[in-house]
């Protein structure tokens, strides 16, 4: 039985892999895949690291736009993944929205807008704007945190000047690694509609 592939873009430190990985089912969340402890491969014999993503016909764009190669199948370790995208521009299904809304209820969760800065890696840093879902705390104990409406500008140094280039997401979802957050801000939505009102 064929089982189901997402494509993906995964960025780590002056690298972008771009590939697809395996599914179990397509109503499963790209970022409850990233999350778990047990990553689902079709093929576990092929996995050799203890804490990596395969990502299948994958691309190797370095720095610049400039590709690097492909491969068949390549293994990217989570632990350098600073965020990563699917192509998904609608990210579940619709018992999963009644999911997702009953619990937001349950827990009375609100969106806040949030502005991250990731650690510099040699001469650049990402900046990540968007709209986070929930309670902070309990979803920093995650290893990647989602994030909606995003923008993201990587910020480079060049000589003595810093350089900002927007980086392109599709359907405007990243997950972020809590590993790689340097600095954030929130700023509650309804607060924010207080101070503009």
């Amino acid at each position: 039985m064929e089982r189901s592939q997402r494509e993906m873009t995964i960025y780590t430190p002056d690298k972008m892999y771009k590939g697809q990985i395996d599914v179990p089912n397509d109503s499963l969340r790209t970022i409850d895949i990233f999350n778990s402890t047990n990553i689902y491969w079709k093929d576990p014999a092929k996995k050799s690291f203890d804490n990596a993503i395969l990502l299948n016909r994958a691309t190797v764009v370095l720095e610049g736009n400039s590709k690097l190669g492909d491969f068949d199948t390549l293994q990217v370790n989570l632990s350098d993944v600073l965020f990563f995208h699917d192509s998904l521009e609608n990210l579940s299904d619709s018992v999963e929205k009644k999911r997702a809304a009953h619990m937001k209820l349950k827990s009375q969760e609100g969106s806040s807008q949030v502005q991250i800065f990731t650690h510099t890696r040699g001469d650049a840093f990402f900046y990540i704007v968007g709209t986070f879902h929930g309670l902070f705390k309990s979803k920093s104990k995650h290893r990647y945190i989602p994030i909606t409406d995003v923008k993201v500008l990587k910020v480079v140094r060049s000589a003595d000047t810093w350089h900002k280039h927007r980086i392109p997401v599709q359907g405007g979802f990243i997950g972020v690694s809590t590993n790689h957050i340097e600095a954030c801000t929130f700023v509650d939505r309804k607060e924010k509609t207080e101070a503009t009102a």
